[in-house]
């Protein structure tokens, strides 16, 4: 029966990443729950959905190995609450955690770990090496825009296809609602290793830890094993099940002809539109962009609320331009961006604009316009 001992810091971050991916309120009580698999001098941690695994392994002190499942939510709270650098984990009778910090002990009841479901297999797939900030990188510049799942099932996810851009081979991350597009390409070494004949489709959710797992780790190995997309480091696996939809034709989207560019300094643009924001309303999203040459004003006005103007001075040398968008596209895009300045190029008052910039090489935004 399992019992040991482990730093209460190791303990917090794997309980937190694997309750992130136990279901909150299942119909199947034992996917809310997490693995604990005590063996060696190391605990394992795995949570499941069906539809997204992880497991990780933490260093501990073992003293007698064991498996045992308890409920994600309620560990992650308690460990969160600790207050020692050290807790001590026991097994008792009838599937009971014990668990022991200072002062502190508790006895959590769990179920058996025989009803959890195998993980899958994943050593016989085909894997590249990503660095783990550009990663999570790509990742923070698309995962805004996915669409929710109950309005087009098959926008529900970011896209991920190996292209030919600027004379070399990426691997490129599409994402998409309708009315905002975001793209963004990485250079990983030996991508002709992986075997991605078409594009596949990986949920917001399974996106979300691997940006986490991806922040925490210099490199990752990245690929693809049976249905399912996986990314792994030495303590850690994640497995996320391809979704289904296909998606739509991105390029179709891509302004072709978008040849009136502003450029702007991009924290001076953000910092203006948050402010802007604030005086639009749920019914009146729309904020118009007015450009003339040098000077970009941002107005917006809300029957219930009012109305507010800002000027930026711009670098732009082409005719008058007036055109209206959602403002929120315009600050989540620019959040995610780390350069300096920004393009924005137009076409005509209803036609998308376009958004680049020299210091993220490969992204691309496309902002459908809205009616003024």
């Amino acid at each position: 029966m399992l019992a040991l001992k482990i730093k209460k810091e190791d303990l917090a971050k794997g309980v937190a990443q694997t309750s992130a991916i136990a279901e909150k309120r299942s119909s199947i009580p034992i996917l809310s729950n997490i693995l604990l698999d005590a063996d060696g001098s190391e605990l394992k941690l795995a949570a499941t959905d069906m539809e997204i695994s992880f497991q990780g392994s933490y260093p501990a002190e073992v003293m007698e190995s064991g498996r045992l499942t308890v409920p994600a939510k309620k560990l992650n709270e308690l460990v969160r609450q600790l207050n020692t650098d050290e807790v001590s984990l026991a097994e008792n009778a009838n599937f009971t955690l014990g668990l022991t910090a200072g002062q502190f002990n508790t006895q959590m009841y769990g179920l058996s770990p025989m009803d959890f479901p195998q993980l899958p297999l994943v050593d016989n797939g085909q894997y590249i090496e990503v660095d783990g900030s550009e990663l999570a990188g790509a990742i923070d510049k698309t995962i805004f825009s996915v669409a929710h799942e109950e309005q087009r099932y098959n926008l529900a996810g970011i896209y991920l296809e190996k292209v030919e851009y600027e004379g070399r081979l990426g691997l490129r991350l599409v994402s998409t609602d309708g009315h905002r597009l975001n793209l963004t390409t990485l250079y990983p070494r030996k991508l002709t290793n992986l075997e991605l004949t078409k594009g596949v489709l990986v949920s917001k959710k399974g996106l979300s830890e691997l940006k986490r797992l991806a922040e925490n780790s210099e490199t990752l190995q990245f690929g693809l094993a049976g249905g399912s997309l996986v990314a792994r480091n030495k303590n850690a696996v994640l497995i996320m099940r391809l979704l289904d939809g296909r998606f739509p034709d991105y390029n179709l989207v891509l302004p072709k002809d978008n040849s009136k560019h502003l450029l702007a300094v991009r924290k001076d643009l953000l910092e203006a539109l948050k402010r802007i924001v604030i005086m639009s309303s749920d019914e009146y999203k729309t904020i118009k962009f007015a450009l003339a040459p040098g000077q970009l004003i941002i107005s917006s006005m809300a029957p219930d609320l009012g109305q507010a103007q800002e000027r930026l001075e711009v670098e732009y040398a082409d005719e008058p331009l007036e055109s209206g968008f959602n403002p929120r596209f315009f600050i989540e895009a620019l959040n995610a961006l780390v350069s300096e300045k920004v393009k924005i190029s137009f076409s005509l008052p209803s036609s998308p604009a376009l958004i680049t910039a020299a210091e993220d090489p490969g992204y691309s935004g496309v902002i459908m316009s809205m009616k003024i």
